[in-house]
C-alpha cells in the first residue's frame, strides 16, 4: 500500500492539473485524449524495465545501485553511476520547481499574487517538501498514504462532479480535421505526448527505496502496474469529465483549470476549497 501511494502522489501531485490545458491546446481539442494513452503506454513499457530491474536488486538508490551492478564498479558502472547522479542534481530540482510553480499558480486563484511572491510561495513549498522528507521511512510513508487520499478525494470529487453534469456536445465536439493523419496531427501528438508522460514520471519511485520494501520481488513490480493503471484511468476520466463542462476553446487556455471546473458547478466557495485541496 504505502509503496503504491508513494508512486501515485509523485505521479500526480501538482502535475496534471496544469498540464491537462496545455495537452488540449497541443492538439487543439478533445482528440488530446489520444496523448494521454500514448503517455500511459509508453510509461508501461518502461515499467517492465524498472520492474525487471527492482525485483532483482531491490537496493536503496534505485539507478545508481543497477547501473553500478550491472556494468561493474571497477568499470564502466562507476562512470555511468556518476553521470546518473551527475544529471540528477540538474534534473531533480527542475521536477520540484515546475510543481513549486504550478502551487504557486492556483494559489493565485485564491490570492492575486504579484511576481516577487509568487516566487516567495514556490521556494516556501520548496523547503517545506525538504522537511517532510527529512524523515525516516516510516514517516514519509504516512504522509505519502495522507496526501495520497487527498489527491484520491480531489480527482474523485472532480470525475464525479463531470460526470454528472457531462454535456457530451461539449466533450465530443472535435474541431474539423481532428483525426487527419498529417504532420500538424502528429507533431501536436508528440508535443501533447511530451507533457503526458511528464504528469505519469513517479512510477518507479518505488526502486529508489527497494531496500526498505517487503518482498520486493513481488511488491515492486505490482506498485509500478498498480500505479500506472490507476492514475492513467483518473486522467482520462479527468480530462472527459473536465471538457463535458468547460468548452476545450476555453480550457486549453485557462491557468487554473480545476477551479475554474468546480467554479462553474458549484461555486465560488467550492472552488476555492477544491484548489486548497490540490
Amino acid at each position: 500500500m504505502q509503496a503504491t501511494s508513494i508512486n501515485m502522489i509523485d505521479m500526480v501531485g501538482i502535475g496534471p492539473f496544469i498540464t491537462l490545458p496545455l495537452v488540449i491546446g497541443a492538439m487543439n481539442g478533445p482528440q488530446s485524449i489520444i496523448a494521454w494513452l500514448l503517455g500511459a503506454f509508453l510509461a508501461f513499457m518502461d515499467g517492465f524495465v524498472w520492474s525487471e530491474l527492482g525485483a532483482a536488486m531491490p537496493l536503496a538508490g534505485g539507478s545508481y545501485q543497477f547501473l553500478n551492478n550491472i556494468y561493474g564498479r571497477k568499470r564502466w558502472g562507476s562512470l555511468f553511476s556518476f553521470l546518473y547522479i551527475w544529471q540528477t542534481i540538474i534534473q531533480a530540482p527542475l521536477v520540484i520547481a515546475s510543481g513549486a510553480i504550478g502551487f504557486a499558480t492556483y494559489f493565485q486563484y485564491l490570492i492575486p499574487l504579484s511576481s516577487l511572491e509568487q516566487k516567495i510561495i514556490s521556494g516556501s513549498v520548496v523547503v517545506v517538501i525538504y522537511l517532510l522528507l527529512n524523515r525516516n521511512i516510516v514517516s514519509v510513508g504516512r504522509v505519502s498514504i495522507f496526501l495520497w487520499v487527498g489527491v484520491v478525494v480531489t480527482m474523485a470529487w472532480l470525475i464525479i462532479g463531470g460526470l454528472t453534469h457531462f454535456n457530451s456536445s461539449l466533450a465530443f465536439t472535435y474541431p474539423e480535421g481532428a483525426f487527419d493523419l498529417n504532420a500538424v496531427f502528429f507533431l501536436g501528438l508528440g508535443n501533447a505526448s511530451i507533457k503526458t508522460v511528464y504528469s505519469y514520471l513517479g512510477y518507479y519511485n518505488v526502486c529508489h527505496l527497494g531496500a526498505e520494501i517487503k518482498q520486493p520481488e513481488r511488491n515492486i513490480p505490482r506498485s509500478i502496474f498498480i500505479s500506472i493503471a490507476g492514475i492513467a484511468i483518473l486522467y482520462l476520466l479527468m480530462q472527459i469529465s473536465v471538457l463535458g463542462v468547460i468548452p476545450w476553446q476555453e480550457a486549453k487556455d485557462a491557468p487554473f483549470i480545476v477551479s475554474t471546473f468546480f467554479e462553474k458547478i458549484y461555486g465560488k466557495t467550492a472552488a476555492n476549497v477544491a484548489t486548497i485541496m490540490i
